[in-house]
């Protein structure tokens, strides 16, 4: 009975029909993935235009012109402080060179933010996304710092002017993306510059915990104690973590952790901890080369709406997407602001511990020559032996 059903309507529109079975298919999974997408695009609230002014033809673009990306890591959820971002790196892409450049903002950097429309106040620049995504207890800021992408659009203003070129776009993710994410992947292989220990890494549920005393013990050890003395206190409160130098595969969970720790004696503080989460980003990049992950995106995409915001437009990200081939094969370099070149310790007006700029507060000369420099680049190592297996507990 099949053959006489196959010999009823021929083998060519069986062919036919099989091919634009395949391409519905294609066509419904590319429709569901930019649907997914969306969710999770912010469109910037636009200035008023000024109608006086003489309207001025647009130039051609140029394809092979340098672009660059805010990626933003923040808490999120019931972190303290869940829209200070713990980590700010700007990724600048210059197609005519093949090249990629990772910089590293210190979130303790003192910086002019615009709470108004005529005035700026300084704040650390780890605010800034705080800031713009508040519009409850910042109602007069500039319509472009308001509305979903306020947040995004005022760190990348900030940002833009403390390293003298134009950010396009920003990525924004919470903790729970970051970990969904690298778990999505698969887990990522991530080459440990050193081997450390952090033994006051925060437990997030115990972060309230008492550890056993009394309010009245509470109270002294707080009158007479500050930052990691009091910490030390509350032992309950914290996990201990060790890495091994070497080539570590991490899940989710395990890759947030060597990427937020920053209490260890022999790699602690934020300047380490800014370099770890280059070597996440790279791992990420590594492993997203070495595996087929589009299909892994429409199941991920669906799950991060509430934990992931970017202004890259669908279409913008389908261009992303069709030259990743080329762009997995730029040389990335790295270059951080630190106390060690361009930066210094410094106490603001209100007491806090803050990096200011050598050349002055406010005054960004300095670190616009010194990113101009191709001869301070340091480029990311690349290591690989056999990866260590993950922990069984």
């Amino acid at each position: 009975m099949f053959k006489q059903f196959i010999a009823r309507i021929g083998l060519k529109k069986i062919f036919i029909v099989a091919i634009g079975l395949n391409l519905a298919l294609i066509i419904i999974g590319v429709f569901y993935l930019l649907r997914s997408y969306n969710n999770i695009i912010v469109k910037p609230n636009q200035p008023l235009a000024n109608t006086s002014s003489t309207p001025t033809p647009t130039p051609t673009p140029d394809p092979l012109a340098p672009y660059a990306i805010l990626l933003l890591g923040y808490g999120g959820g019931n972190h303290e402080g869940g829209l200070l971002t713990d980590s700010i790196i700007v990724a600048r892409v210059e197609p005519r060179n093949q090249k990629i450049i990772l910089i590293s903002i210190p979130r303790d950097l003192w910086v002019p933010l615009p709470l108004d429309k005529d005035s700026t106040t300084n704040f650390k620049v780890n605010a800034a996304y705080a800031i713009g995504s508040d519009d409850r207890q910042y109602p007069d800021k500039k319509i472009e710092f308001t509305g979903p992408a306020g947040g995004g659009q005022m760190a990348k203003t900030v940002i833009s002017q403390v390293l003298g070129f134009n950010i396009n776009y920003f990525v924004a993710v919470d903790f729970q993306a970051f970990i969904r994410i690298i778990d999505n992947l698969g887990g990522i292989s991530v080459n440990v510059q050193k081997t450390f220990d952090d033994f006051l890494y925060p437990i997030e549920e115990n972060i309230n915990e008492t550890c056993g005393k009394s309010d009245e013990e509470i109270a002294a050890l707080t009158a007479t104690l500050s930052g990691q003395k009091l910490d030390e206190q509350f032992t309950c409160r914290y996990e201990t973590l060790h890495f091994e130098r070497g080539l570590n595969v991490m899940d989710g969970t395990t890759a947030l952790k060597f990427a937020r720790s920053r209490h260890s004696l022999t790699d602690g503080g934020d300047f380490n901890r800014t370099a770890r989460q280059k070597l996440i980003i790279d791992a990420v990049r590594q492993k997203i080369i070495n595996i087929n992950f589009i299909p892994k995106i429409i199941p991920l995409i669906q799950t991060l709406s509430s934990h992931l915001q970017t202004d890259i437009e669908a279409k913008i990200m389908e261009q992303f997407i069709a030259k990743y081939s080329q762009l997995s094969q730029y040389q990335i370099s790295s270059l951080a602001l630190t106390d060690q070149n361009v930066l210094e310790n410094g106490i603001s007006s209100n007491g806090q511990y803050v990096l200011l700029p050598k050349a002055g507060e406010n005054n960004w000369t300095q670190i616009h020559q010194f990113i101009l420099d191709p001869t301070l680049l340091t480029p990311t190592p690349t290591i690989r032996p056999s990866p260590k297996p993950l922990p069984t507990s």
